[in-house]
């Protein structure tokens, strides 16, 4: 019954992944003359090679007692959960680092949907609880985790709890049990204003708690 219903959800991932995919694709085509000069460079084949977008999505629901969470992901996006004790951690997808500079790899590529690599993008998974899960863009996680190796590290994502929750060089906090949610959304807007020498990128973050 497991094997059949990660099979089944591997499927509706890819249909989701794909129908984000054609849209950009849609969206570049349409709008290609805006694109003329930058369609000069050689390396860009399509005006879609220009939409760097990696991606990152999680859906997930309580049934009976344990929580089903579907994760996909394209990218140094992280997405990672927290136990409800506050004392574990774990990462559910793999990251496209790479091994140098700009290695990563982007939704926008037809080769991430060929081969046998695509189905281990897709993943279910079941757990008890949580207190917190995570997807974030590299703009978060490079100065936050710094290194791949640091999102496997329990002490790592109860570190960076504490910095939500007030443990900053802004001493931003974010109450995500007693504050309104548009009080957390507006600390959350001011705590990913955080100063980062060399960390330019992106900074979206998205917190179920």
């Amino acid at each position: 019954l497991y094997k059949s219903a990660e099979e089944n959800s591997k499927k509706t991932l890819y249909k989701a992944a794909r129908h984000i995919y054609q849209k950009i694709e849609d969206f570049a085509q349409e709008n290609a003359d805006e694109f003329e000069e930058d369609l000069k460079n050689p390396k860009f084949k399509n005006a879609k090679d220009l939409f760097h977008a990696t991606l990152v999505f999680t859906v997930f629901k309580k049934i009976n007692s344990k929580y089903v969470i579907l994760t996909f992901g394209v990218g140094d996006c992280p997405i990672g959960i927290v136990n409800k004790e506050k004392t574990e951690a774990k990462l559910l997808n793999w990251l496209d680092v790479g091994e140098f500079g700009g290695g990563t790899r982007f939704i926008t590529q037809t080769e991430i949907f060929h081969g046998n690599k695509i189905v281990t993008r897709m993943n279910m998974h079941l757990v008890d609880d949580f207190s917190y899960l995570f997807l974030m863009t590299d703009g978060i996680y490079d100065p936050k985790f710094e290194v791949e190796a640091n999102l496997e590290k329990n002490e790592k994502w109860i570190g960076f709890i504490e910095d939500l929750e007030g443990n900053n060089e802004d001493g931003v906090k974010i109450d995500f049990e007693k504050d309104s949610l548009e009080k957390i959304e507006d600390n959350l807007n001011q705590w990913m204003d955080f100063w980062s020498k060399g960390n330019h990128d992106d900074r979206t973050l998205a917190i179920i708690f």
